[in-house]
């Protein structure tokens, strides 16, 4: 990967997937914006990665507009930009259906859909490079800047 001094915000990136998607891109040269709801975990995921020079945490709720809006900024603040925003923050919850609790259903697709939606509609506003990349565990694109990516259609790659 040629990732060496770009910046990258990964969300659900104290734990898990995230924190090694985080990890990755750090070992690349990337700037990392440690992304979660877990506050303390995302400053503990950036201290290993080598701390404000090279990550930083963020406080995020993805199902949030102002919150996913104050990340992209303090990611835009700290490192004077964003290229990559990798969309992985999301939850399981696991019961039969006649006892899935209908509560812990919209939670799941607000995280999954909105916690998708939201950054990547933050990020796209907020494209600073020739190109930029956003990446979600439904689809990833890669969207010129010489158009308005808030503006160009994107959808999923074709599999044929």
């Amino acid at each position: 990967m040629q990732l060496e001094n770009k910046v990258a915000i990964v969300t659900g990136a104290a734990s898990g997937i995230g924190k090694g998607i985080a990890a990755l891109f750090a070992r690349q040269g990337a700037k990392v914006v440690i992304a979660d709801l877990n506050k303390r975990g995302a400053d503990a995921a950036a201290a290993e990665l080598g701390g404000a020079k090279r990550a930083i945490g963020v406080a995020v709720d993805v199902t949030d507009e102002a919150a996913t809006t104050n990340c992209v900024a303090q990611a835009v603040a700290a490192f004077a930009g964003v290229d990559i925003l990798v969309s992985n923050a999301g939850i399981q919850t696991v019961a039969p259906i006649d006892q899935f609790d209908f509560g812990k259903w919209k939670q799941l697709l607000a995280i999954h859909l909105d916690g998708a939606f939201l950054p990547r509609a933050r990020f796209c506003a907020k494209c600073t490079k020739t190109i930029a990349a956003a990446v979600s565990f439904m689809w990833a694109r890669c969207i010129p800047r010489r158009h308005p990516c808030s503006r160009r259609p994107t959808s999923p790659p074709s599999t044929g």
